[in-house]
């Protein structure tokens, strides 16, 4: 739950200790569960890595709107993993 600033100011030292620490373990959650989709996002691009070098080579132009869309989200899928930041940026 989010808090202004005003409201953090009025909490007791004990409350703002317990609170950074449930943020921490909210951050270790996440940190993990991004680990673990990262994983499998990896095991999945492998699995499929012919058609994702045939749509890689591919121009948009030369595709149907289905196989334009399947080649974005192969793009995206790539760039995830090589670059996990960069994509959310």
């Amino acid at each position: 739950m989010q808090r202004t600033r005003a409201e953090l100011e009025a909490m007791s030292h004990e409350d703002l200790v317990n609170r950074v620490l449930e943020l921490q373990d909210m951050l270790r959650e996440g940190l993990a569960v991004r680990q673990s989709l990262h994983a499998v996002l990896n095991r999945i691009l492998n699995a499929k890595q012919e058609e994702v070098a045939r749509f890689a080579d591919l121009r948009a132009s030369e595709l149907d709107a289905d196989a334009v869309e399947l080649k974005r989200a192969w793009e995206a899928a790539r760039h995830a993993v090589s670059d996990p930041l960069g994509l959310t940026r």
